[in-house]
């Protein structure tokens, strides 16, 4: 016990002994470690709390059509053009949206047209107002839609369904 004490003196010169720590700074440092425990509670929250990502889009045509042969499935060509009220809306509302992305990747290979950078795929399936849609079997000429403009998720999803049904449907 004789070391832990320390006269009026030794205090006066600033001297504290060195295992004596001023219980101000274990105060400090919980603060401190209470405060970024808050701040990380804060950040996951949100984080987690956030609309998880958009469809898994596949953004060079060639090779969407190619990965759409080997895994016997149709392709969704979306043609999209940026800073476009109905294409931002369709990617705040749609395309990010957990039903439209489990129907979307469980049934095509979704190929992403941005027409700024490809206007030649926008050309050659004559589009001109965005966003548009079609599905095509891509081992064939068959060619379903388009369907234009915005939807919220569930009319989205049914209007894919539709344009599915009309490609299966037999040639009159």
């Amino acid at each position: 016990m004789a070391e832990q004490e320390y006269n009026d003196n030794q205090a006066s010169d600033g001297q504290v002994p060195e295992n004596i720590r001023p219980a101000t700074n274990k105060k400090h440092s919980r603060a401190l470690w209470i405060l970024a425990l808050v701040f990380i509670i804060f950040v996951g929250t949100v984080f987690f709390t956030q609309r998880k990502g958009t469809i898994n889009w596949v953004e060079d045509y060639e090779a969407g059509i190619e990965l759409a042969k080997q895994l016997n499935k149709p392709v969704l060509l979306t043609f999209y053009k940026l800073h476009t009220r109905f294409c931002s809306d369709m990617s705040q509302n749609t395309y990010n949206d957990p039903d439209v992305i489990k129907y979307v990747e469980a049934t095509f290979v979704p190929i992403f047209i941005d027409v700024d950078k490809h206007p030649e795929i926008a050309r050659l399936y004559n589009v001109d107002y965005y966003p548009t849609h079609y599905i095509k079997q891509p081992d064939s000429n068959k060619l379903s839609g388009p369907h234009l403009g915005y939807d919220v998720p569930s009319a989205f999803i049914r209007k894919l369904e539709e344009l599915l049904e009309k490609m299966d449907a037999p040639e009159r």
